[in-house]
C-alpha cells in the first residue's frame, strides 16, 4: 500500500503536497505498491505540463487549490495506465475539460453522458461530480477517468476497436482473436439476461467500450475478474504490466497513517508528507531504479560498519556451513521424492476447496452497482456475507437520486427517504427489521406536507392526511399508495 516503509523523497517535479492530496482523495493511489507509486509520481509533472486544462460551464470561479486538486487526481489515474507502458500512448492527447456534473451543457439537454474522449481533437471531457465519486471509492467498478483514458490508449492506433498498442504484431494478432471471441461471449451473456459480475452491460453496447469497461474492472474488480474472466485478466496484465490482484484490497487514509506511525519514528498522528520529507531525490536515478538503488546503498552502509572479527568468524564457519547444507539438501531431496505424489494430490484437493471458498467470499462481499443503458448508475448497495448492509441508493436515467434506504444484515433497518425528480423529499420514515416503525411523513412535490402516520410493533396506529389551513383529516382503514393501512372513519379537524 502506497509508501509506508521509509520517508521516500518525491521524484523531480512532483510536489510533496501532491502526495498528501492523492492519499486523501484517490483510493487507487493508496493501494499502489511502492515501486508503482514512484513510477506514477514521476509521470504526473510531465502529464500536467503536457495538457491544456479547461473548466467549462461552472457557476463559480474555482480557486487555484481546487484546480490543482482536480488536475493532480486526474493525472494520477491517467498516468497509472502508462506507468509500465510508454508516454507515446498519450502522444495524441492534448486537452482536458472539467464540467461540474455531466456534459449536458455541451451536448444538449437530452444527453446524460458523464464523460467522453475525442480521437480527432485529442480531447477528454469529464464531469467532476462523477470523476470524484469514481476515484474516492476505488472498488465499485465505476471510474470515469480510467474509462476515458483507456479510450485514449485505444486511439493511439487511429482506430476505435478496443485494441491498444502492442510492440509485437504477433501478440497484437493473438489479442485481437481473443478479444473478438471474448466480446461476443459478453454480449451473449447480456442478451440472455444472465448478467456478468465483472463486465458491466455498457461493455456490450459497442465494441469500442469493451476495452474501457475491462480496464475499469481490471483495477477496481481485480479479484472478481481473476475468478470469473481469467483469460481476460491475463491479457490485461500483459497490456498494463501489473497485477492489481496482488495489491491491498481496500486501504483508507487512516490505515496509511496507522501503519506509518507503527514503523516510522518520525511519523505522528497529524504528520503529512509535506511536513516530513526533506530527503532529495538521488541524481541520475529513475523511479523504476529507486528501490534497487536504495537497497544497494543500505547494503554498502552495513558492509562498512561490520568488524574484522565478524569477517574472520564467517570465513571459519563457511566450510562447515557448506558441509551441513550438502547433507541437508540431500535429505530434503530424498524426502521430497517420497512425499511428492501424496502432496500433489492433497494440494489439488485443498486448492479446489480454497478456490470455492474464495469465490463465495468475493461474491458475498462486494459493492454492487447496476447501471442504466446510458451508463449512469441505477442502483448501488454493499453486500456483506451475502446480505445487503448499509446505505442503498437509487437514481433515475438522468442521474437524479430517488431513494436512500438503510439495511442491516439484509433487512430494511433504519432511515428511508424517497425523493421527487426535482430533488425534494417525498417520503421519510424508519424501518425496524423490514417493518415500519415510528413516525412516517410525506410531502407534496411543491414541498408542502402531505400526511403523517405513526407505527408501533409493525402496525399502523394513526394516519393523518394534512390539508391546507388548519384542517386535517384522519382516514378509514383502507390501503394507501405506500402499501400501509389508514385508520378510523373520516374525521375532520385537529
Amino acid at each position: 500500500m502506497a509508501i509506508t516503509s521509509h520517508l521516500a523523497p518525491t521524484p523531480p517535479g512532483f510536489k510533496v503536497r501532491w502526495r498528501d492530496i492523492l492519499e486523501k482523495n484517490v483510493a487507487l493511489y493508496r493501494r499502489l505498491p511502492e515501486d508503482i507509486t514512484l513510477a506514477v509520481e514521476a509521470l504526473i509533472p510531465w502529464f500536467i505540463n503536457k495538457v491544456q486544462w479547461e473548466w467549462s460551464h461552472w457557476d463559480r470561479d474555482l480557486d487555484d487549490s481546487e484546480k490543482e486538486l482536480q488536475k493532480v487526481c486526474v493525472a494520477c489515474e491517467a498516468c497509472l495506465l502508462i506507468a509500465r507502458r510508454s508516454k507515446d500512448d498519450y502522444k495524441g492527447f492534448k486537452k482536458f475539460i472539467f464540467f461540474p456534473e455531466d456534459l449536458k451543457p455541451a451536448r444538449g439537454e437530452d444527453s446524460n453522458a458523464i464523460g467522453d474522449a475525442s480521437p480527432s481533437t485529442g480531447r477528454v471531457r469529464q464531469g467532476w461530480y462523477w470523476t470524484r465519486r469514481g476515484m474516492e471509492d476505488g472498488n465499485d467498478n465505476q471510474n470515469i477517468t480510467l474509462h476515458e483514458f483507456a479510450h485514449v490508449l485505444d486511439f493511439r492506433e487511429k482506430k476505435s476497436d478496443s485494441v491498444p498498442h502492442f510492440d509485437k504484431r504477433s501478440v497484437r494478432r493473438e489479442y485481437e482473436a481473443f478479444m473478438e471471441k471474448e466480446y461476443k461471449d459478453i454480449c451473449r451473456a447480456w442478451e440472455d439476461k444472465t448478467g456478468c459480475e465483472v463486465m458491466g452491460e455498457y461493455a456490450a453496447t459497442d465494441k469500442v467500450e469493451f476495452f474501457t469497461v475491462a480496464t475499469e474492472a481490471f483495477f477496481e474488480y481485480s479479484a472478481m475478474m481473476r475468478l470469473k474472466r481469467r483469460a481476460l485478466y491475463r491479457w490485461m496484465e500483459k497490456i498494463y504490466g501489473m497485477d492489481p490482484g496482488q495489491w491491498a484490497e481496500r486501504v483508507s487514509y487512516s490505515d496509511l497513517q496507522m501503519v506509518r506511525a507503527d514503523h516510522l519514528p518520525q511519523w505522528g498522528e497529524e504528520t503529512t508528507w509535506d511536513s516530513t520529507v526533506t530527503v532529495l531525490w538521488p541524481a541520475g536515478i529513475s523511479a523504476d531504479e529507486y528501490d534497487v538503488w536504495r537497497a544497494k546503498t543500505e547494503e554498502i552502509q552495513r558492509e562498512e560498519i561490520r568488524s574484522l572479527e565478524e569477517k574472520i568468524r564467517r570465513e571459519k564457519s563457511r566450510r562447515e556451513k557448506l558441509r551441513l547444507e550438502r547433507l541437508q539438501r540431500k535429505a530434503r531431496e530424498r524426502l521430497k521424492k517420497e512425499q511428492e505424489e501424496r502432496k500433489r494430490k492433497e494440494l489439488q484437493r485443498l486448492e479446489r476447496l480454497k478456490r470455492k471458498e474464495h469465490e463465495r467470499d468475493v461474491m458475498n462481499n462486494r459493492t454492487v452497482v447496476l447501471k442504466h443503458p446510458n451508463g449512469i448508475p441505477r442502483l448501488k448497495y454493499r453486500l456483506v456475507n451475502g446480505h445487503r448492509e448499509g446505505l442503498l441508493e437509487r437514481w433515475n436515467e438522468e442521474g437524479q437520486l430517488l431513494e436512500e434506504t438503510d439495511f442491516s444484515q439484509g433487512y430494511k433497518h433504519g432511515k428511508v427517504n424517497y425523493y421527487y425528480a426535482n430533488g425534494k423529499i417525498e417520503l421519510e420514515g424508519f424501518h425496524s427489521f423490514n417493518e415500519r416503525a415510528g413516525i412516517w411523513q410525506g410531502w407534496h412535490e411543491d414541498g408542502t406536507p402531505s400526511f403523517r402516520s405513526e407505527y408501533a410493533d409493525g402496525e399502523l396506529k394513526t394516519w393523518e392526511q394534512l390539508g391546507g389551513g388548519d384542517q386535517a383529516q384522519t382516514f378509514g382503514k383502507v390501503k394507501n399508495r405506500f402499501a400501509g393501512e389508514k385508520l378510523g372513519r373520516w374525521q375532520k379537524g385537529r
